[in-house]
């Protein structure tokens, strides 16, 4: 049986972006059991939507992590099992728990690039 994997990443480069909700793409993997296959990316919706401030925090509300699920599922990430981030708002992460996706936080020190972090959490994804 194979899992689809999304990592927030900056571009073709799929160097992964530390903050997800800002992330330009979600790299799309599918993994069975033994290696990762790239899938695509999808663009983020929400990325270019508006610019906090830096430091900026959005309000959790009810309204915040509805407008947030509308985004992860016009970012296609519907189908996906587990996303990879780094940092993750409270909005963002109710809204893919919401999709029933799996959360797996990862550090700097785990990698810059989606398929060195992927090898990784390989075991965390069997």
């Amino acid at each position: 049986m194979s899992v689809k994997i999304a990592v927030p990443v900056k571009d073709e480069s799929l160097e992964i972006v530390t903050r997800t909700g800002r992330a330009p793409f979600f790299a799309i993997f599918e993994f069975d059991g033994n290696e990762f296959k790239l899938l695509g990316l999808n663009e983020n919706t929400h990325a270019g939507e508006h610019e906090h401030g830096h430091g900026h925090q959005e309000e959790h509300t009810a309204d915040e992590v509805e407008h947030h699920h509308k985004h992860v599922k016009a970012s296609r990430l519907s189908g996906v099992d587990y996303i990879v981030v780094r940092a993750l708002g409270p909005n963002m992460e109710d809204a893919l728990k919401m999709e029933g996706i799996k959360i797996i936080k990862v550090s700097k020190k785990d990698g810059e690039k989606a398929e060195e972090v992927l090898e990784k959490i390989k075991e965390q994804l069997k």
